[in-house]
């Protein structure tokens, strides 16, 4: 997606938002001569997948959101102030939606960043983050020499944290913090798209997830009716490194569920 790894990265935050980032799916898509595809996304990729199928639907032959529930267009616009407090765990969207500030203090420790985002639930300890994850951003520019953010985790190996670390690099996180700064602009576009999903679907929770919670995806029947929704036990956000056969199993299955189309190319 732009912003991240090599993909483009404008600084300009009106260059983000689902209308940007799904209308560059939909370009993939011409550019490899494919009618539609399945979608499938975990976290922001989780939540533009959704949005695929309102901008353009008719490219999804099916879509799956893992640990990202759908959540319908507003008709009133929400600011973060209000969503932190109805949803207290996302007090550190409000963080990273201010780039150019944020931005800053993870450029200049992507690697403390990285090693102390990418674990497991258990791996914190309460000194590190009393009340979450704003508690483990608030740290991660300092000198503090917690394992937490000195040493990696064994969800990843070296390699896969020196990848993550050399690509932030390369580009910053400006153009990542982007995704949390885009609601208005999400907002304003998304008036007058459909509420209901209709396509083919799948939402895969992870049960000990603490900020995108089982919870929050129990709305989800009501306005995706062709759905089917799983929950992986023993299994934080980072559900595919702590449970991947689990998921790819999932995965597998579901997809044999799909009659992809026979005319011009669709691919699963």
């Amino acid at each position: 997606m732009r912003g991240f790894g090599e993909s483009s990265a404008p600084r300009d935050l009106a260059f983000y938002g689902g209308k940007n980032v799904t209308g560059d799916f939909a370009k993939i898509l011409d550019a490899l001569d494919i009618e539609k595809a399945v979608f499938i996304g975990h976290d922001w990729g989780g939540a533009m997948v959704w949005r695929m199928c309102l901008y353009h639907p008719e490219r999804v032959i099916a879509v799956c959101g893992i640990c990202t529930p759908y959540t319908p267009p507003h008709d009133e616009f929400v600011d973060m102030d209000l969503v932190v407090k109805l949803v207290p765990q996302f007090g550190y969207q409000k963080v990273l939606a201010d780039a150019e500030n944020t931005a800053k203090i993870f450029d200049a420790a992507p690697k403390r960043f990285f090693s102390a985002l990418f674990r497991r639930n258990s791996e914190f300890t309460a000194d590190v983050a009393p009340t979450g994850l704003l508690d483990i951003l608030a740290r991660v520019a300092s000198v503090d020499e917690h394992p937490v953010f000195t040493t990696r985790s064994v969800l990843l190996s070296e390699d896969e944290l020196a990848y993550y670390v050399a690509q932030y690099t390369r580009s910053g996180f400006h153009s990542t913090c982007h995704y949390y700064g885009s609601r208005k602009l999400d907002f304003e576009s998304e008036q007058g798209l459909p509420k209901v999903l209709r396509h083919k679907a799948l939402f895969i929770g992870a049960m000990n997830d603490t900020v995108l919670r089982p919870e929050m995806a129990k709305k989800m029947p009501s306005v995706v009716p062709d759905l089917e929704m799983k929950f992986v036990p023993d299994a934080g956000h980072w559900v595919l490194w702590e449970q991947k056969e689990q998921v790819n199993a999932l995965l597998a299955d579901w997809l044999q569920t799909i009659d992809a189309p026979s005319s011009r190319q669709a691919k699963l």
